[in-house]
């Protein structure tokens, strides 16, 4: 347990008795990683449903804008302007990563989730537009005109969680208005972007939002996280995308969400391996874990193939540099970031193995290596 300064007004032994609490919590729910996989069911007891007549906007990226679909488990992402093919690779690079999941030994992918995906839909669905035109809170053209899919939805974190985030990482203003804060639309919304490549203080004058959290390592040792298994399903989840997918994985995202209860779908030959016995044992055993927290894949639209060649080893690199840090950094000379990048390194050649003989995992992984080094040694901001 890390060293805590000893707050200097109030009562030192009930705030230390809070902190603990608060990081028991945390511990607890986040380090049960979700043994589910693709989707569609109901999920319940969650406070940022939508409850109106209304479709609810819940994000906005560089590709699309994401509503909540009334009564249902799904969204709908509507290409942003000018975005339409974008948002069109999207839809398809999903598929392509989708399909490699359910290709691929469950062993390999139980502790990854992503979406379900469901329609593509244009400004002529009139089966579609016909039901929920209404809906939206804009003038229907707004959205209609656009190309757009509905997929499965990424729940958020509950409460407890948003209010054990603000206790340990917000600013005194804003832990001292804790409730009111936490009763804001805008920050019930909450995933957490996994950032295992990056160790920073966060610094009390930042704007602090939960929409979207950035979790860095060190405030995930700090909340004592299963750093080691974050990276070993990351690394797997890589290796799958690159090897059975055969996408490059630019600019994929990995955050924790909500996972509601779903059993693992078995491949035929893992199913025909086993008997109704052991069946009925791993149903067991799930159904002890449910309503776990669970690492959840999304957004595909700078997915591209690539090359089985050197050049394709140097777009797998650029790739993995280009993205959010979720990825440990080979760079970094932290001796607990340097046995995080280890255990990455080894879980993504393992599974690597699984799809490919060739030497291109061990190429990439060399060359992440090396642009790591010299990205150190020139202090690079992108580390």
């Amino acid at each position: 347990m890390p060293k805590r300064e000893t707050i200097r007004t109030g009562n030192p032994t009930l705030l230390n008795k809070i902190f603990l609490r608060v990081q028991q919590i945390l511990s607890c729910i986040f380090s049960t990683i979700a043994l589910f996989f693709i989707t569609t069911s109901t999920a319940t007891n969650n406070d940022d449903r939508p409850v109106s007549n209304t479709v609810k906007k819940i994000g906005k990226g560089q590709c699309g804008t994401v509503w909540a679909l009334t009564g249902t488990n799904q969204v709908l992402k509507a290409a942003n302007e000018n975005k339409d093919d974008q948002l069109y690779n999207d839809y398809c690079k999903h598929a392509r990563v989708e399909e490699a999941l359910r290709q691929t030994s469950s062993i390999l992918r139980r502790s990854i989730n992503l979406p379900s995906l469901d329609t593509w839909i244009g400004s002529g669905n009139e089966d579609f537009w016909s039901k929920h035109r209404t809906e939206f809170p804009y003038p229907e053209s707004f959205v209609q005109l656009k190309s757009s899919f509905t997929s499965g939805r990424i729940f958020p974190v509950q409460e407890a969680i948003r209010s054990a985030l603000v206790e340990n990482f917000a600013p005194k203003s804003i832990k001292q208005r804790k409730e009111s804060f936490l009763s804001q639309p805008e920050h019930k919304g909450c995933l957490i972007r996994i950032y295992l490549g990056r160790r920073q203080q966060r610094p009390p004058n930042k704007t602090f939002r939960l929409r979207n959290f950035d979790m860095a390592i060190d405030e995930m040792e700090l909340l004592q996280l299963d750093t080691v298994l974050y990276a070993e399903t990351i690394a797997q989840t890589l290796a799958i995308i690159h090897w059975r997918a055969k996408l490059d994985a630019n600019d994929v995202e990995f955050v924790l969400g909500n996972t509601p209860a779903q059993k693992i779908p078995h491949t035929a030959a893992e199913l025909e391996a086993t008997n109704r016995f052991g069946m009925e044992n791993l149903a067991s055993e799930l159904h002890l874990k449910r309503g776990s927290m669970g690492i959840w894949l999304l957004d595909f639209d700078q997915c591209s193939d690539f090359p089985e060649d050197e050049q394709g080893v140097k777009q797998l690199k650029q790739a993995f540099y280009f993205n959010d840090p979720y990825y440990p950094r080979p760079c970094s000379t932290h001796p607990k970031d340097i046995v995080l990048w280890n255990t990455f390194k080894e879980s993504y050649l393992a599974t690597s193995a699984c799809f490919t003989t060739s030497d291109m995992p061990q190429k990439f992984v060399d060359a992440a290596e090396a642009e790591g080094k010299k990205r150190s040694q020139g202090g690079s901001m992108f580390q």
